[in-house]
């Protein structure tokens, strides 16, 4: 799905204006004199932003792409990250094993190691999922490359997560709104 950035509704206006510029010279490169030499420079200009144009919005896609390969290789290669999942995996061995009351005694008692690597976990998906809503990550790649794992470890702490946000609606807002979409 595309979604209009305001860049994108600069280059509307802006073709619009020169669509109610160039429209009279075309009128006029119509006079039996075949006066086309008027509108030349203002096809030239055309030409030339469109280009500029073009060239723009591939080096945004392109920087987008980068910077979300950055942030998976940089994710996946942390030894924090990796530290967090040992201590996750330790209590909760499989993707079916559900984070409940019991396992982790009180989901408020944020000092505990299992619920400081869960949220450190959920905290780099909300990053990942603003970052996307803010248009700077590219979903399909992040979706392509992570996908599993994310709707996995959502499920897995689904209570924990709704916990918080009966607390307050904000915390993991892009995160939940990330797992309806990818689910």
């Amino acid at each position: 799905m595309i979604t209009m950035r305001w860049r994108h509704w600069v280059y509307v206006g802006v073709a619009i204006l020169v669509g109610v510029v160039l429209s009279p010279l075309l009128r006029e490169t119509r006079a039996p004199d075949g006066a086309i030499w008027h509108a030349a420079t203002f096809f030239g200009s055309i030409l030339i932003t469109v280009g500029w144009v073009v060239t723009s919005e591939t080096a945004i896609r392109n920087a987008k792409r980068q910077h979300t390969i950055s942030l998976i290789t940089s994710h996946m290669s942390d030894p924090t990250r990796i530290s967090n999942r040992k201590v996750i995996k330790k209590a909760l061995p499989t993707y079916d094993t559900k984070l409940t009351l019991d396992k982790a005694g009180s989901f408020d008692d944020e000092t505990l190691p299992l619920l400081e690597a869960i949220d450190m976990e959920l905290n780099f998906y909300e990053f990942a999922a603003a970052g996307i809503q803010s248009d700077d990550i590219d979903e399909a790649l992040l979706r392509e490359c992570l996908r599993g794992q994310f709707c996995n470890l959502y499920r897995q702490n689904e209570d924990y997560i709704n916990h918080w946000r009966s607390k307050r609606s904000l915390t993991w807002q892009h995160l939940s709104a990330m797992y309806q979409r990818w689910k």
